[in-house]
């Protein structure tokens, strides 16, 4: 609890100014794994600036919408990822019970190749490629590109370890609630990717979005919790059983109307980031 006990500073000027140092303050933070503490002193020897007190009340308000922004941001970015979620659904029908009733067969049937990343070691800054980790992919089959590792590949290797704009990404070990996470990379410029991770290239009569879409919706997932293996605290499944699992199989044409669907969802996501 912080007392102010003068009048130069603004419980909200000083609650943004700790914010900003709360990176720092962690560094400097005591104790194991699971049970970290900050100091006093830390916090005491923070540094802020101090403008006059109508300037930090200014400053404030101006934080203060912009958090409020950036919250609807994430309500709205959620509420298009139900509408994908919806959408998928109402085209295709429940990807497990399958009442449209579209032939079945395996995902390996929509697959011209599936194949595991590089085990080589990576850097954090040196490396002409950067390289795609477990991490990288989010439970709800999006991109998290701010922590990169990067590693320097030889010639014969670029076409089995780069992933290129519209193959798809399949994470085969993590937790059990994590194992399975699934994205379709959409980056013009290629990038590696470890070797927990299964490349996954479609043939020419599937399209990547409606897989990337089956693998992303919660009655797979949870498909994936109950086929996996476990070892030791972690979760596997490999490329085989990845390419075992059934899957409803409808027609290209109606595939690439909901590959349409995401592209202009996703354009809208991006201006919403920006």
């Amino acid at each position: 609890r912080v007392d102010l006990l003068n009048g130069n500073v603004t419980r909200e000027w000083l609650k943004f100014c700790v914010n900003i140092q709360l990176l720092r303050l962690i560094d400097q933070a005591h104790g194991g794994v699971g049970l970290k503490h900050v100091t006093k002193g830390a916090v005491q020897s923070v540094q802020i600036p101090l403008p006059p007190l109508e300037e930090q009340k200014r400053i404030a308000g101006i934080l203060d919408a912009a958090d409020i922004l950036r919250a609807k941001r994430r309500e709205a970015l959620a509420r298009l990822d139900d509408l994908l979620q919806s959408t998928f659904l109402d085209m295709f029908g429940d990807p497990v019970t399958n009442p449209k009733g579209w032939e079945e067969g395996l995902i390996g049937d929509l697959l011209e190749s599936a194949n595991y990343g590089t085990s080589k070691k990576a850097d954090p800054n040196l490396g002409a490629y950067p390289v795609l980790r477990m991490n990288n992919i989010t439970y709800s089959g999006e991109w998290n590109f701010t922590d990169l590792k990067y590693i320097d590949l030889e010639e014969k290797d670029l076409p089995k370890h780069l992933v290129h704009k519209g193959q798809i990404l399949f994470n085969r070990t993590n937790s059990k609630e994590l194992v399975g996470k699934t994205a379709v990379f959409r980056e013009n410029e290629p990038m590696a990717f470890a070797g927990y991770l299964v490349r996954a290239i479609m043939n020419d009569r599937n399209d990547p979005e409606y897989l990337g879409a089956f693998m992303n919706t919660p009655q797979i997932k949870k498909y994936l919790q109950n086929k996996c293996n476990n070892i030791v605290g972690m979760a596997n499944i490999n490329a085989k059983k990845f390419q075992k699992i059934p899957i409803p199989l409808p027609p290209l044409d109606l595939q690439q109307r909901f590959a349409e669907i995401v592209s202009s969802v996703e354009e809208q996501k991006a201006k919403m980031r920006k």
